[in-house]
């Protein structure tokens, strides 16, 4: 069993950044909460990949990442809190909104043992340059890793409109993964009901 996870560099380069420790905390809380849901549906679907929309992060690269940071956490099997986190053996590209500054942030993360499959800066250029519904543009960030990409894409008015790339980035997320054989739905299920194809991607 995986030792519990006890420091969260990415939660703290958040709150380094001057970003409020409620607003860090809440969205590392989603993530925590949304792992747990994500680590349910593998169990019932043998889904190894997974692509969502976070609600807490404001379209803020860091609020994100501490995000994917709750995702992943392993929890304290003596804490009597509530489980949280429990999908860091899960492939995840997770996507934050903010319509008001009109950009999107990114993040892809990938886990050591499926590397060979995917990769986080290839997983986040197909969203990136995908021509589906009018694109998203953006790049993976410098700092992108084989296993941790980021990205924020953001609005320019004369090629990229803010709600066509809120549209596109889930479905060229996915998109990759089935072109990749790692996306379970409906479409690749020959035996019938699939419980990855009737989660909420």
């Amino acid at each position: 069993m995986a030792e519990p996870t006890k420091t969260f560099p990415k939660k703290e380069a958040a709150l380094a950044a001057g970003l409020s420790e409620k607003v860090v905390a809440k969205a590392f809380k989603e993530g925590g909460k949304k792992g747990v849901e994500i680590e349910g549906a593998a169990d019932t679907s043998g889904l190894t990949c997974f692509c969502t929309r976070m609600q807490s992060s404001d379209g803020n690269i860091k609020l994100l990442e501490a995000a994917m940071e709750g995702m992943n956490a392993v929890p304290d099997p003596e804490d009597p809190e509530e489980r949280k986190g429990c999908s860091g053996h899960i492939a995840k590209l997770i996507i934050s909104e903010n319509e008001k500054e009109g950009k999107i942030a990114m993040v892809a993360y990938v886990p050591e043992d499926i590397k060979d499959k995917l990769n986080a800066i290839e997983w986040m250029k197909a969203v990136c340059e995908t021509e589906l519904g009018g694109g998203v543009g953006g790049a993976p960030d410098d700092s992108s890793t084989d296993v941790w990409a980021t990205c924020t894409a953001v609005e320019d008015k004369e090629n990229f409109f803010f709600l066509k790339m809120k549209d596109n980035t889930l479905s060229a997320a996915i998109a990759y993964l089935r072109e990749k054989g790692l996306f379970q739905d409906d479409e690749s299920d020959d035996e019938g009901d699939n419980a990855a194809a009737d989660f909420e991607w």
